[in-house]
């Protein structure tokens, strides 16, 4: 009986290890150039009711409140329902939300920046939570590739946007 007590023990000292504070164990980044002005961009992006209008990824969407630090948004994607709550917006510069699903915590982060007609974006993620803890390589990618999608279709979205 001891043996297994202290088997338990050792066990949740590795996987609290493992578990502890230094940070998110999953970050990925994408950026683009978008030959649209940047309150088209903005717009677009920042338009979250309407996401399934321009992005396929998105199976559902719920927003409830306006475009404000607090505001949640309930939505659908690669067949995950995702918890979000935006938490800082800067008009035309920045915008910041977090987001619950299946064992993953995500901080997204969206920057805007414009020159000459063109809109400069970069967007960040980062996953923690047991999930990224435990496949951080194949949630490393799965970031990246939703990054570089998301990314490349609010570039089709924006410079065809009437």
């Amino acid at each position: 009986m001891l043996r297994y007590f202290v088997a338990g023990i050792a066990v949740l000292v590795v996987v609290g290890f493992f578990m502890r504070d230094t940070g998110s164990p999953v970050k990925a980044s994408a950026e683009i150039d978008i030959k649209a002005p940047l309150d088209k961009v903005w717009g677009v992006q920042t338009d979250i009711a309407r996401w399934q209008e321009w992005n396929a990824d998105i199976e559902e969407m719920k927003v409830n409140g306006p475009l404000a630090a607090g505001t949640d948004f309930v939505w659908k994607a690669g067949g995950m329902t995702i918890h979000s709550t935006i938490q800082d917006v800067a008009d035309r510069r920045h915008i910041i939300w977090t987001g619950k699903t299946m064992g993953i915590d995500a901080i997204h982060k969206w920057e805007f920046a414009s020159a000459n007609g063109v809109t400069h974006v970069y967007t960040e993620e980062e996953f923690s939570g047991m999930l990224a803890w435990l496949l951080p390589g194949t949630m490393r990618e799965v970031i990246r590739n939703a990054l570089q999608h998301g990314v490349q279709v609010l570039k089709v979205a924006a410079e065809n946007k009437g």
